[in-house]
Formats: C-alpha cells, sequence, structure tokens
C-alpha cells in the first residue's frame, strides 16, 4: 500500500471563525464592563450650582479630617471621619481643646471624651451622612481637609463664603482612567 500517506484536513472555517467570534465577544463584554464600572470618591461640589471642585477615590474605611478654628472661641478643632461600608460617611471623632458654643456638652449613646495630648477627644460617635454642607469661612475659619496625608485648603477650591457639600459619590472606572477626577 504504497502511496497513501497523511493529507493535512484544515481546520473547518467554523470553527477559526468561533475562535474569532468568542475573542471579539470576550474584548465587548470586558469594554462594557470597564465602561459601566464605578468606584467611589469624596467629592466636594459647590452648592449654588453643583459643580464638583474635587474628588479622590476612597474605599470602605478610608479616613479623612476637616480640620478648621472654631469662630467663637478661636481654638483648633479636628473632625475625624470614615466611610462605611455602604459608602457613607461617618463621624467618628472630635478633637478641640476649650468647651464653648457650638461644641459638644455632653456624651451620648457609647461616646466617650478623654484627654488627648491636651485636647478633649470625643470618640464613638458614629453619626451617619449622606453629605453634608460647610460654608467655607472668610476670615478665621481656615477649613482644611486633611486626606492621607495631605492637608487641603477649602478656600482653595471654592471662593471664602461659599457653601459646598461634601460627599461619597460614584465615579466611572472609564472616567477615572481618562483622567476624570477633578482636583482643581
Amino acid at each position: 500500500m504504497k502511496g497513501r500517506g497523511r493529507v493535512r484536513v484544515s481546520a473547518p472555517v467554523f470553527h477559526r471563525t468561533g475562535w474569532l467570534m468568542l475573542f471579539f465577544l470576550a474584548f465587548v463584554c470586558a469594554a462594557v464592563g470597564l465602561w459601566a464600572s464605578t468606584i467611589p470618591v469624596l467629592s466636594i461640589r459647590q452648592v449654588s450650582d453643583g459643580r464638583i471642585v474635587f474628588q479622590s477615590p476612597v474605599d470602605e474605611g478610608s479616613r479623612f479630617s476637616l480640620l478648621y478654628i472654631h469662630s467663637i472661641h478661636r481654638t483648633p478643632v479636628e473632625e475625624l471621619f470614615f466611610i462605611n461600608d455602604k459608602g457613607q460617611i461617618v463621624l467618628d471623632a472630635m478633637l478641640f481643646e476649650s468647651y464653648g458654643v457650638g461644641m459638644p456638652t455632653s456624651l451620648e449613646g457609647v461616646e466617650t471624651l478623654r484627654m488627648d495630648d491636651g485636647k478633649m477627644r470625643i470618640e464613638g460617635i458614629g453619626r451617619t451622612l449622606h453629605s453634608f454642607e460647610l460654608r467655607i469661612g472668610q476670615v478665621l475659619a481656615d477649613h482644611r481637609l486633611l486626606l492621607r496625608g495631605d492637608e487641603i485648603p477649602l478656600a482653595s477650591l471654592s471662593k471664602p463664603g461659599s457653601a459646598v457639600r461634601i460627599e461619597v459619590g460614584r465615579l466611572h472606572v472609564w472616567e477615572y482612567l481618562k483622567g476624570g477626577l477633578r482636583l482643581d
């Protein structure tokens, strides 16, 4: 039986195009997933026109502080916040030097008061906020955001005297990858 050799048969056309279609479908799914995915961001938005003036990615457990000088007794105050598992802002603790108008005068629930390096520290506040607004001080307050070791003067983000809303929002991953964070 000479002359009988192996004949190579090419793969069916459907087999080759099937792999290409599968690859294309996977690419489309990844692109749609990327477009539809969002990441949580801490945002500062002007109340007057809704314009976002600052954003920074956050995760569950991320911490930040607001620092300012109290307008009446003119001493530093620090409010400490974290992001909970539902993406909400939680006021966790407060540091201040003296009691006075606008400062807590009693403890509620599981709150505790202790002295910390010459300052009063209320811990365990646990007040959940979807967002909160504040008016940026014009003269004395010097509101600052402390986030990941960076101190950002709020007056550099919006005009002193203007109201801003601090909230956790969502930013599409696609916008994030394009440099969509607003850090101006």
